[in-house]
């Protein structure tokens, strides 16, 4: 087991209850809307790019990072809530497919040689 899980999910199928954090980027632009972009995932280039090419998803990427970095170096530390043996990060969007998705995929490149380990998991991004 990881010491940090990342895992995307859709408001609409609910919040994981096992998040220590739980981050809504619903108000980020959203390739759903997008009819080139509605078929694939936070997965696919094509949608990271749609995604990233807006000034508010570079902002909220710095601000988001600010406090994730934190958060991340603090319970590398040790100093985890007893019974909790990592950090469990959620974001979610509406569906769970693209943007929550392509986030996680940037946060785990930001945090891969995190202390203990890095796991991904897209829970919703299956789901029609």
């Amino acid at each position: 087991m990881s010491a940090l899980l990342l895992s995307s999910f859709g408001f609409k199928y609910g919040v994981p209850e096992d998040a220590n954090y739980v981050i809504d980027v619903r108000f980020l632009p959203n390739p759903f809307y997008v009819a080139e972009l509605k078929d694939l995932s936070g997965l696919d280039e094509p949608v990271r790019s749609y995604i990233e090419a807006f000034d508010e998803t570079e902002e909220f990427f710095a601000a988001c990072a600010a406090f994730l970095d934190l958060v991340v170096r603090r319970y590398s530390k040790g100093t985890t809530v007893p019974g909790r043996p990592r950090l469990h990060i959620a974001i979610g969007c509406t569906g769970g497919r693209h943007r929550s998705v392509a986030v996680v995929e940037r946060l785990a490149e930001r945090y891969r040689d995190a202390p203990g380990g890095v796991e991904v998991v897209h829970r919703d991004m299956w789901r029609r």
